[in-house]
């Protein structure tokens, strides 16, 4: 992450290295939970899984907040815009991403840097071969959903809503539910972390991809737009959850999909190490303030109760987590004054030797 910032920091373009910036800022509890997917990996490739996720949610992240911006095609700007997540999980193909806003310039080489990055760390791990057809599947689905949703404030995302329909999934599902789903990653970093195991098969890969498409995929991006309800309202942007009849419908349906996506999520194999992921991603967003809402603590209540103990746990730890993060952030100097400040290092005590060593002086 500090070389990622080091990098967005030298990006000529200003709009683009302050979107960058901020997004590097502001999902950076996101981006360490992609991290924490290694876990997966095998000891030797943990590192190179820890490269691919961050480079791609990173990507993920900047091409969202470049499709929000005004295009007189939205459609083709944001298709334009989000193929480079089909990019980063396709090794062979020649680059696509071309950015069509005035105010972000396709000189910088930030863009295609986070995808080659991607791809150099997807191509080292032992088992990435076997998992490629389905991060692509994914990455497929994320540009068509994520494109409708910025492009479709015109018509009502009634095209998002007719893709939506089409998709197979199983059982019965919301049109906004199954977008959800397409939208979310954590697929995309559950089977690169599986590249990383050189015992990997191909039926255990098509386990996890059917796991977290739509179920988990559909939980984690509906608590991310329950929390961001109330932003949304405020800026006209597409609230998933808004959809919904009431809270309560909100919450009984998301209750329904939190079970269904942990018994998914504990029939993988190591399948208590994904109901512990997914449980900490759960914990990412309940424990933010936005989580006790009056239109968010219902559906919050339902997923808490749903879940159990794991996110009980790890809420505690993450609320400890965004409190401490606070605490820090409002100590840290602030301003030109303070940055050029050098830092006050502590005079070091002499360190006094052993008793042993007094002894035998």
């Amino acid at each position: 992450m500090r070389r990622w910032t080091e990098r967005a920091l030298a990006i000529e373009d200003p709009a683009l290295r302050e979107l960058a910036l901020g997004k590097l800022a502001g999902e950076a509890l996101v981006a360490e939970g992609a991290a924490a997917f290694a876990i997966f990996a095998a000891p030797a490739h943990r590192a190179d899984v820890v490269r691919a996720v961050i480079a791609y949610e990173i990507l993920y992240d900047v091409v969202d907040a470049i499709g929000e911006a005004p295009s007189p095609d939205p459609l083709a700007h944001n298709r334009a815009v989000h193929v480079a997540l089909l990019d980063a999980l396709t090794p062979e193909a020649p680059l696509r991403h071309r950015v069509l806003t005035p105010a972000v310039g396709d000189d910088d080489c930030y863009l295609p840097l986070l995808v080659r990055k991607c791809r150099e760390a997807l191509c080292r791990l032992p088992a990435h071969r076997l998992v490629l057809p389905g991060l692509q599947r994914f990455a497929a689905r994320a540009v068509e959903a994520q494109s409708l949703n910025h492009a479709g404030a015109a018509d009502g995302h009634r095209a998002l809503a007719c893709w939506a329909v089409a998709q197979p999934v199983p059982d019965r599902f919301w049109w906004w539910e199954v977008a959800a789903a397409a939208g979310d990653p954590l697929g995309v970093f559950a089977l690169m972390s599986v590249a990383g195991d050189p015992r990997l098969r191909a039926c255990e890969a098509a386990a996890i991809e059917q796991a977290y498409f739509p179920w988990i995929g559909a939980l984690v991006w509906l608590m991310e737009s329950l929390v961001d309800q109330r932003e949304d309202l405020h800026s006209g942007n597409h609230s998933y959850v808004g959809h919904y009849l009431s809270p309560q419908h909100a919450a009984a349906r998301m209750a329904v999909i939190a079970a269904r996506a942990s018994a998914a999520a504990a029939a993988l194999r190591r399948g208590s190490s994904h109901v512990v992921l997914l449980a900490g991603v759960a914990s990412l967003y309940l424990s933010d303030p936005r989580a006790c809402h009056p239109e968010a603590a219902q559906a919050a209540r339902a997923i808490r109760r749903t879940l159990g103990w794991p996110l009980s746990a790890l809420l505690v730890v993450m609320r400890l987590r965004r409190r401490l993060s606070a605490i820090a952030d409002a100590r840290r100097p602030s301003g030109r004054r303070a940055a050029r400040r050098p830092w006050r290092h502590r005079r070091r005590r002499p360190r006094r030797p052993p008793r042993c060593a007094a002894r035998r002086r």
